[in-house]
């Protein structure tokens, strides 16, 4: 291929592209329409008319030619500077709102300057009503050398491609703007899948956090704020000091393609409960949802707890705080029902599980607790079995009780097999509790 000066006329075409696409090209354009005033320009083209059309014989043939018959055209090419030139985006017309997720709105602005001598009225062409494109605002005059900013909104209801086109009107020329977007449904994923998030036991008056991270593949999105059911049985208790067991971090924000964003979950409660529960969902400004959580956590004032048992309360506490133990009281109750079952003329054993746990705080150093059962001797004669009966936990750990019940030889049906044994757990202090339990065989099933 030929080349000129060093550069092949495919270089060449490539090079004077990208010198027009550039900035410098746009801002070098506006400097020039700023200076320009104006420019008038004559053209005589002549136009020649044959004596005749060729011979038959030789269409071939070249015509015959005269200067008398010759007419001249004269054109008159006045050029004027535009009364409007836009300001914005290095004077492009062309907005484009790229990708949009369906059922978001995306706001770009788009700006003209009058660099006329007269004030001018604007007006612009109707855009379709039942498109995804549309005008916020007014147009005013616009007075010599003033700026007038278009409010321009786009919102996709399908996943397509739009294009539009929006003619700005003056009286003296027209100015073509051209509007494009694309509509899309993100593709979005959370490390979390959905359903409980449980907390486990902290100290009260300390937090624990779990983090999140929401991450789109496809679009710049917005994702809108993170909110707490109000129904009732899933918010369970309060904080006494009125502030939000379950807070979030950022409440709001937008990921850009291909990042990622760590919203971060803090339970922080005030006071020893088991039912602290809430529901988190975070949903996009379309109202779509991302993820739906079942919060949940427990708080303790000692380092040792037991977690298990049949439910002895409701699960929504009054904001009071509780009333002290009655004078002589001793030990914390607990029951545990177990329940055999009665099949082809066997018994199958009941089993339930008790959970020992040693709190993880900041506020000392990690020490072991430790637990044991008192009496384990008279719980087999009525057979009743616990593994293991003594241990020691780790510092945010927890130890799995396995409580069994075989029915003894002489058990009479539908009898009810009732005993109390104490559970001791040791760590910053002694703790007691009065486990009781309750067995009987169900002969439903037969």
């Amino acid at each position: 291929m030929k080349e000129i000066f060093g550069f092949t006329f495919s270089r060449l075409d490539k090079h004077f592209k990208k010198v027009l696409r550039s900035e410098q090209y746009e801002k070098a354009r506006t400097s020039l329409l700023y200076s320009y005033t104006q420019r008038y320009n004559e053209h005589i083209v002549p136009c020649f008319i044959s004596d005749g059309d060729p011979p038959e014989e030789d269409r071939q043939a070249q015509p015959t030619w005269s200067p008398f018959n010759a007419l001249y055209l004269k054109l008159q090419c006045p050029v004027v500077r535009p009364a409007l030139m836009v300001t914005s985006d290095n004077g492009q017309t062309i907005v484009d709102f790229r990708r949009v997720s369906v059922g978001e709105t995306m706001i770009k602005r788009f700006t003209v300057q009058n660099i006329s001598d007269e004030s001018l009225q604007m007006r612009t062409s109707v855009l379709d009503t039942l498109g995804p494109f549309s005008l916020l605002n007014a147009l005013r005059v616009i007075r010599p050398g003033g700026k007038r900013t278009l409010v321009l909104a786009f919102s996709p209801a399908e996943e397509k491609k739009h294009c539009e086109i929006l003619e700005i009107k003056t009286t003296k020329m027209s100015l073509e703007l051209t509007l494009c977007g694309e509509g899309v449904f993100p593709t979005i994923t959370s490390s979390h899948p959905g359903g409980l998030l449980d907390f486990g036991y902290v100290f009260e008056k300390e937090r624990i956090s779990e983090v999140v991270q929401d991450g789109v593949d496809t679009v710049d999105i917005l994702l809108g704020s993170y909110t707490d059911s109000q129904v009732q049985p899933t918010v369970g208790t309060q904080n006494y000091s009125g502030l939000s067991v379950f807070s979030v971090v950022p409440g709001e924000g937008s990921i850009a393609p291909g990042q990622s964003q760590n919203v971060t979950i803090t339970f922080q409660p005030d006071h020893p409960s088991v039912n602290y529960s809430d529901k988190l969902t975070i949903e996009l400004m379309n109202k779509s949802k991302v993820c739906v959580m079942d919060l949940k956590g427990a708080a303790s004032s000692h380092h040792m707890y037991l977690h298990g048992g049949d439910v002895l309360t409701v699960p929504i506490e009054s904001l009071l705080p509780p009333l002290p133990a009655a004078p002589g009281e001793k030990g914390i109750p607990v029951l545990v029902t177990l329940c055999a079952r009665s099949s082809g003329g066997a018994v199958i054993p009941a089993v339930r599980e008790l959970q020992v746990g040693c709190v993880c705080t900041t506020q000392h150093s990690k020490k072991s607790g430790e637990f044991s059962w008192d009496d384990v001797g008279s719980l087999q004669e009525q057979g009743f079995s616990v593994e293991p009966s003594k241990g020691a936990v780790e510092s945010g750990q927890k130890c799995t009780i396995t409580v069994t019940w075989t029915p003894q030889s002489g058990y009479k049906p539908y009898d009810v097999v009732q005993t109390c044994v104490s559970l001791t757990l040791r760590g910053d202090e002694r703790y007691i509790y009065k486990v009781t339990l309750m067995a009987l065989v169900s002969y439903s099933a037969e």
